[in-house]
């Protein structure tokens, strides 16, 4: 069981896991609801969470309001609404996949429930050490 990183009585709980045939990560929300984010997808928002920020703290920026009228911060809401145009749940998730990706080690977050980022500490992004890391999180 994973949470994401809102204070207690905003944090929700969720469960995740790779489904390696079509190789897409899949979130299930506590209240049922799924979102799912390709290997590849995955490996593009990565990389350019690197060309962005380098090892820099960045926002989780999703906002659905600021996302919805493009005036959302940079940040890693904002990439996934790149690889997903006018997707904006899927925007949305990325409480719940920068969740993921730290339990991978692929993130740090900074340990605030308000103003909550976090900062790439690894970018060993090849789809088999992606696939490796999802399929077997530390």
């Amino acid at each position: 069981m994973s949470y994401t990183r809102g204070s207690n009585g905003r944090r929700k709980r969720f469960t995740w896991y790779l489904d390696i045939d079509p190789g897409k990560l899949i979130i299930v929300k506590e209240n049922g609801q799924k979102l799912s984010y390709s290997l590849r997808e995955i490996q593009n928002i990565l990389k350019t969470l690197k060309t962005r920020f380098s090892t820099d703290y960045f926002p989780l920026a999703n906002n659905v309001e600021l996302l919805s009228n493009g005036t959302e911060q940079a940040g890693l809401g904002t990439i996934i609404l790149k690889q997903y145009p006018r997707d904006i749940s899927r925007a949305q998730g990325a409480g719940y996949l920068g969740v993921v990706l730290e339990e991978c080690g692929y993130l740090k977050w900074n340990g605030k429930h308000v103003g909550i980022e976090w900062r790439l500490i690894d970018d060993k992004f090849a789809i088999g050490t992606l696939t490796d890391r999802l399929a077997y999180p530390k």
